[in-house]
């Protein structure tokens, strides 16, 4: 296949796939986050939780050790560090994330809070029931077959991103 056809391809299954999952739109619609938020939230989620207390107001209230934080996630998720550092001083303040002191004294680590933590379960709920609906009436068959031709996809990408 031509470089170019696949390239179109892959362009319409993307165009077909999101208009598909507008129904995740109805999740996001019913919550107070964007989508980039909501994938930092469960990115942030996915880290290690270290013990630690609440950050104090001041650590809060200037984001200290923040920028570090938002640079190093910014490069995984490919975003801007200057945007995410703004998603991540929303999420501080509104209770969702802090920064807590590293293991063995190391770098602090931002991580969910109790609050940050019951957001994200709730938006993984709404997004799981959403998917659900979306494959309720594929065969066992079928689930399989969507599921090979997913990971096929995920590992040819992968490899070709190499």
């Amino acid at each position: 296949m031509p470089h170019e056809a696949l390239v179109d391809e892959i362009r319409r299954f993307n165009r077909f796939y999101t208009g598909l999952v507008g129904l995740l739109d109805e999740t996001l619609m019913q919550s107070p986050y964007t989508l980039i938020e909501a994938r930092v939230l469960f990115e942030l989620g996915r880290r290690p939780r270290t013990a630690g207390g609440r950050a104090g107001f001041l650590a809060r209230m200037f984001d200290l050790d923040l920028a570090p934080v938002a640079s190093e996630l910014a490069g995984e998720l490919g975003l801007a560090p200057a945007y995410l550092l703004r998603v991540l001083r929303k999420f501080t303040a509104m209770g969702l994330a802090e920064m807590r002191a590293g293991p063995e004294g190391g770098l602090p680590v931002l991580s969910l809070t109790s609050r940050g933590e019951a957001a994200l379960a709730d938006l993984e709920a709404a997004t799981d029931r959403d998917l659900a609906r979306l494959i309720a009436k594929l065969s066992g068959e079928e689930a399989l077959a969507l599921s090979d031709a997913l990971s096929c996809v995920s590992r040819l990408l992968e490899t070709a991103r190499m």
